[in-house]
């Protein structure tokens, strides 16, 4: 397991922290704005963690077309019990974890090029926009990438560190084993590639002092200490990490189930099924047994090969696709919602430091691994030089490579596999860029033949990287957001007609929802409530289901006073009204009122913190969380130092007793102790100058489904 010699320098140590800082402060950034809409498998991970949470089990996987490895939903449960339940502050974890992973680069690159090599690596980790956008998304690819990174820094030893090859080999090889366990059981996708591992390791050279002997007592340590341990120590380090899973299993649903069933719905559902995705979904999902429901989904995936076995060679090209293309996927950009317009700073940022540095990465990549091979069979002689470069990190790291592509492409591409790959191409990319390999391969032809099929697959990965890449797209989103913060210039330097032209321009190159609302808040602020209202009903028009759109909608009606038009327009058919409520208080600046009728359906943009109207004891109302909030905007002249809240509540818990609540505003709260029928509750509060009339009402809850439920509140008033 020696490194390769390399010639090291002091000037690029500074780089490491540079490299951390920076890290922190992107993930932090991009995760400081508002808690971006679940996508993807976010949805899955998040309900199976709050399940954990709740001491619930897995239960969650009773009903769903597959059994997740289970590592990151207990990441993820762990995350959301330390943030008391909160899902933004629970991503935190996952902030520091991928910056980590920043040193985890720095130091593999350290062992396998040298310090230049190693800062480099560390800037590129730092800044890859794909790593600081999923730091923020409840996805497995960041606990993933930080557990295979580790696992491949304990196989390589630095260079200066001999003590490794005798007594502490042993103790890196199983840890490495442990890691490599960990990320299988984050996604297991690594599980067959841990005999590679093995085999890796069986072909590392010798020392004297690890030759067995026959004689005396030290025959059972050499031996121990002889590659052949270091094989079964790594897979029996992996092994005995994923057995307890292994065994709950079996003991759950008393068939062999490794890790995941993954693979079997993989089978069925992407090799050309006659069936439609969501009659696969239906029928996996009525079969409550894991173990079941993947011989079902096998034997299905196997029929239809035995049909068609040219499926396997008409899925190479999509897959390969797939695996390298970028795409405009929804948890490519951190969204409030996946409707809206992504901002033009952040557009621009991603072009760069997303597509092309990942472009980059990918290229110098694998190309720097069939370089380092090379490399390392130079100095050898002829006779030495196979072995040497099976031997090379650079073999394991290229098999890794080989391995997820094949795997991939016999299974299903996407583009967010590629963190699979990034832990292997990230310290060559560097050790490329920063021209370590000049110089290395002298007059001799041989060790360069090595690198060809590298580079051969380096150039191949560019062609279809720039083959598909949506040019379009960007061009688009690229003018559209061109335009549109053009106009939000012009709006905040006073030039209101200039900043309508611009809005309009924006529309015309992309229509978005987001695009009308901005036209539409412009003209109305312009005082064109013509053109307003046209802009409100296209954008609601264009997406029917976009909160914000219905939002503004509602709240232009309710101002201009059509009272009838802003109920209809607050509550739409294809929209959950827990959604407009939420939204509602986030987008809207609503009107100053004095008096709340809540639940009766214009108290959107008021109350945030509680659930969707209903008919409650014989009137419009609705129950509150634990925390909720009141508002009642910005009052003509300023309020009185000390203002009375008048609030018409009930607390009927099913043990009937009176509930502990509490309202307060930003200087004072008073007691309260609710009871189960209607009642008004005056609430003396103090103010002080330019505090907002905002209020909130805490109060005791009780369980019921998946709401936490505390008071009922059906009016609110302030004098």
């Amino acid at each position: 397991m020696s490194a390769q010699p390399t010639t090291r320098t002091t000037s690029y140590a500074p780089l490491l922290p540079i490299a951390l800082l920076l890290a922190l402060a992107l993930r932090l950034l991009l995760w400081s704005g508002p808690l971006h809409q679940p996508a993807n498998d976010e949805v899955e991970y998040i309900t199976v963690a709050r399940d954990l949470l709740a001491g619930r089990g897995w239960v969650f996987y009773t009903h769903y077309h597959w059994l997740r490895a289970p590592l990151y939903p207990l990441w993820l449960a762990g995350s959301l019990w330390l943030a008391g339940g909160d899902l933004h502050r629970a991503a935190l974890p996952n902030l520091l974890l991928s910056t980590a992973t920043v040193w985890l680069n720095y130091r593999l690159a350290l062992a396998l090029a040298g310090r230049r090599a190693a800062g480099v690596a560390a800037l590129l980790t730092a800044v890859l926009w794909t790593f600081v956008t999923f730091a923020s998304l409840y996805m497995a690819e960041t606990l993933f990438t930080f557990l295979f990174t580790a696992g491949l820094l304990c196989l390589v030893p630095t260079t200066d560190d001999r003590r490794l090859e005798t007594g502490r080999m042993r103790w890196r090889v199983g840890l490495a084993g442990v890691c490599f366990g960990l990320a299988t059981l984050t996604r297991s996708a690594g599980m067959l590639f841990l005999p590679a591992i093995a085999l890796w390791l069986l072909v590392q050279p010798i020392t004297a002092d690890q030759r067995p002997t026959t004689t005396g007592r030290r025959f059972p340590w050499s031996v121990v200490s002889g590659r052949w341990s270091s094989a079964l120590v790594v897979l029996l380090a992996a092994v005995l990490t994923i057995a307890p899973w292994t065994v709950r299993n079996y003991l759950a649903y008393g068939r062999f189930i490794a890790v995941e069933t993954g693979l079997s719905y993989n089978l069925w559902a992407f090799n050309e099924p006659r069936e439609r995705s969501s009659e696969i979904f239906r029928t996996l999902e009525n079969i409550p047994n894991p173990a079941e429901r993947s011989d079902y989904a096998t034997a299905k995936g196997l029929a239809r090969l035995r049909e068609d076995p040219a499926i396997l060679l008409r899925k190479l090209w999509p897959d390969w696709v797939g695996l390298w293309q970028v795409k405009q996927v929804e948890d490519r950009f951190l969204q409030p919602n996946y409707y809206s317009d992504v901002p033009f700073p952040l557009f621009a940022i991603a072009l760069v430091l997303d597509d092309a540095l990942y472009f980059m990465i990918a290229l110098t990549g694998i190309a720097g691994l069939g370089l380092y091979l090379a490399h390392a069979a130079r100095a050898q002689p002829p006779r030495r030089r196979f072995r040497t470069m099976l031997a090379s990190p650079a073999a394991l790291h290229s098999a890794w490579l080989l391995y997820t592509i094949i795997t991939i492409l016999l299974t299903h591409g996407e583009g967010r596999y590629r963190h699979f790959v990034f832990p292997v191409l990230i310290p060559y990319a560097a050790w490329l860029l920063a021209g370590r390999w000049k110089g290395n391969f002298r007059a001799s032809v041989t060790p360069l033949l090595v690198s060809l099929p590298l580079l051969a697959l380096s150039a191949f990965v560019g062609y279809t990287v720039l083959l598909s890449y949506p040019r379009a797209w960007a061009e688009q989103n690229l003018a559209r957001g061109w335009y549109a913060q053009r106009a939000e210039m012009a709006w905040n330097a006073g030039n209101a007609a200039q900043a309508l032209a611009l809005d309009q321009q924006a529309l015309d190159v992309q229509r978005t929802p987001d695009g009308w609302l901005r036209l539409g808040d412009h003209a109305h602020a312009s005082g064109d409530d013509g053109r307003a209202l046209k802009a409100y009903r296209s954008a609601v028009g264009l997406q029917a289901d976009y909160p914000p759109a219905v939002a503004k909608l509602g709240d232009f009606l309710r101002a201009t006073g059509d009272l009838a038009g802003a109920r209809q327009a607050f509550q739409p058919n294809d929209l959950d009204q827990q959604q407009v409520t939420d939204w509602s208080w986030t987008t809207l600046q609503p009107v100053f009122t004095d008096t709340l009728a809540i639940g009766a359906g214009l108290d959107f943009g008021y109350v945030a913190g509680m659930y969707p109207a209903e008919q409650l004891q014989a009137t419009p109302a609705r129950w509150t969380s634990e925390r909720a909030m009141i508002r009642f905007g910005t009052p003509p002249t300023a309020p009185a130092t000390i203002v009375f809240l008048h609030l018409r509540l009930a607390a009927p818990h099913p043990d009937g007793a009176p509930v502990a609540a509490e309202a307060c505003s930003r200087r004072s709260c008073v007691a309260l102790t609710v009871g189960p029928e209607w009642r008004v509750y005056t609430v003396p509060l103090a103010l002080a100058t330019g505090d907002p009339l905002e209020f909130v009402l805490r109060s005791a809850t009780f369980g019921a489904g998946d709401r936490q439920l505390g008071v009922q509140i059906s009016a609110a008033r302030v004098r």
